[in-house]
């Protein structure tokens, strides 16, 4: 485990584009619920993945609506762990050139630590969403952002961070804990801004795709259980955009990611010695 340590604080003491990936490991240390790998919520409860659908919303919102009530309510009495305040501390401290944080979780811990460049893959719960009124199709503001994009002008990262967020959707946030009802919200087309089970991605992968074709040297993954697509999706497209890119598995877990280097430890150990060695170096 020593040579493997150090072998990862070499590679992120070389590395100038950094990108983050993190998954319900990180957050478990703060006592919040994985939702998959051997423990998670899915495999307590199988149907839990019927009810967080798309199908189960139009079903039945209220289920859905409760899930993410009890899930604010744990994660309001969460804090960051030492993971998310050393990554925070990574970004403020400018170890890094480029640096972008993507988190599968949706507890907000990652921003509540102090870090400011997350693009939550899989939403928010404490965001709440409705349809746009705006046709994106025909619309000009949205052709003259694309343009900006495309010609990468200086607003392009605060877009990109802005089509993630809202996925072609008006998005707002609400911090009230518990809701005052169940649904806390009379318009049935009204919803938790969070991925649901059976979803696509849509425009939510915008902003780590970007930062992806832009060539990161290294990936940081820490707590991931492996069993999303979507992870070795942008694993393998960071491996194409650069063949030289390393990755770093960070995970109590055994998750066999090839040719990364793997640390088989909890997400505030590992950090926290990661952190230790790259002071040293």
């Amino acid at each position: 485990m020593k040579s493997r340590l150090a072998a990862a604080a070499r590679v992120l003491a070389d590395t100038e584009a950094l990108l983050v990936i993190t998954g319900a490991g990180v957050s478990a240390e703060s006592g919040l619920p994985t939702f998959r790998g051997a423990k998670g919520l899915y495999k307590q409860q199988p149907d839990l993945t019927t009810v967080l659908s798309a199908e189960g919303l139009a079903r039945d919102p209220k289920a859905v609506w409760n899930f993410i009530n009890d899930f604010r309510i744990q994660a309001a009495t969460a804090s960051p762990n030492a993971a998310h305040r050393i990554l925070a501390e990574w970004e403020l401290s400018r170890r890094f050139q480029r640096f972008l944080l993507a988190t599968q979780n949706i507890d907000g811990l990652h921003q509540a630590a102090g870090t400011l460049r997350v693009t939550e893959l899989h939403g928010s719960a404490w965001q709440i969403a409705c349809p746009s009124e705006r046709d994106y199709a025909n619309d000009e503001v949205f052709a003259r952002e694309f343009q900006q994009i495309m010609a990468d002008g200086p607003d392009k990262e605060m877009i990109l961070r802005r089509w993630s967020e809202r996925n072609q959707r008006e998005v707002w946030e609400d911090r009230a804990v518990p809701f005052p009802s169940l649904p806390p919200y009379r318009d049935p087309l009204t919803r938790p801004n969070v991925l649901l089970f059976d979803e696509e991605y849509g425009n939510r992968l915008l902003w780590v795709r970007d930062f992806i074709h832009r060539k990161p040297d290294a990936v940081l993954v820490i707590g991931c259980s492996g069993t999303l697509n979507v992870l070795w999706q942008l694993l393998g497209d960071c491996q194409q955009a650069n063949p030289s890119c390393r990755i770093i598995n960070l995970n109590v877990e055994e998750v066999d990611i090839p040719d990364a280097i793997h640390l088989c430890m909890s997400a505030t150990e590992g950090m926290t010695q990661l952190d230790a060695a790259l002071n040293l170096g």
